[in-house]
């Protein structure tokens, strides 16, 4: 079940941007009046800031249901907690999935999050990817007492900026702590996807969504390093199934499975297990 957002607010500021932001996002929100209490409805999270908290009685008691900003808060980090209770719902979280489409201009970026579709971006620069994970990994690890598990699913179109994207997360990111799986990126490009509203997403971040629906070639940072020295290119023809059939449909099929996947219809296991067993290679 979905949670429905609703702001409590009187800070002008702070309402200003997370409105830019939602709308942005698409995420529909109601506005609530003032008063004593925070209502207690089900379902749902309410926005606030946390100077406003200490005008309410009740805060004990819904405590889990109100998600507050402070001022030293990096926004964009409380938007992605937004996000993720929005979407996912309001516990600890296990794991996050980046699905990443490497290109020479720009780089397509897909989030899961405990296997679902959160968020994607197109990034004009590839010097911001670093930054860009931090934020999610940031701001879902802040409350969370257990380490969150961390996969990075890459296409292997261009191995130099793919390994270089590499390398650059096995500086910045304990290296045990990384799962790297390379994958094949071939004609990833040609899906036009739609969200639930009916918009086609970026080109970019559509190969990201079906880089991540493909099996791959796990790497270790052992290993990272000897492709890196001998610039080799790691073919994964173990995982193809000569048995595959490719039918007139599969298109339509692949795309129903990622809108759905946009909706939060399907998790990511999921689809890749419903495309496995009807043994699609595409």
């Amino acid at each position: 079940m979905k949670t429905n957002i609703y702001v409590l607010t009187e800070d002008l500021n702070f309402f200003y941007r997370l409105n830019k932001e939602l709308e942005r996002l698409q995420i529909k929100f109601d506005v609530l009046n003032i008063r004593t209490k925070i209502p207690d409805i089900p379902n749902s999270i309410i926005l606030t800031t946390l100077k406003e908290m200490s005008n309410f009685e009740n805060v004990d008691r819904v405590k889990d249901k109100i998600l507050s900003y402070s001022n030293e808060e990096d926004f964009e980090q409380y938007i992605v907690k937004v996000l993720a209770k929005k979407k996912i719902g309001n516990r600890n979280y296990s794991g996050l999935v980046f699905s990443i489409d490497p290109g020479t201009k720009h780089l397509g970026l897909v989030i899961y999050l405990d296997d679902y579709y959160l968020n994607s971006h197109t990034l004009y620069d590839r010097e911001k990817f670093i930054e860009k994970v931090r934020i999610y990994i940031d701001a879902l690890q802040d409350t969370n007492p257990n380490p969150l598990k961390l996969i990075f699913k890459f296409g292997r179109g261009i191995m130099s900026i793919t390994l270089n994207l590499i390398e650059q997360l096995f500086i910045k990111f304990e290296k045990e702590k990384l799962g790297i799986i390379l994958v094949d990126e071939s004609k990833t490009s040609k899906y036009k996807i739609r969200d639930e509203n009916k918009k086609k997403i970026p080109k970019d971040e559509a190969a990201a969504l079906i880089i991540s629906l493909r099996e791959g070639f796990e790497i270790t940072y052992d290993n990272y390093k000897t492709i890196l020295e001998k610039k080799t290119t790691i073919k994964n023809e173990e995982n193809y199934n000569k048995s595959a059939k490719f039918d007139n449909d599969f298109d339509y099929k692949l795309i129903e499975i990622a809108e759905n996947i946009l909706k939060g219809d399907l998790s990511l296991s999921k689809s890749m297990e419903i495309l496995k067993t009807e043994k699609f290679v595409f």
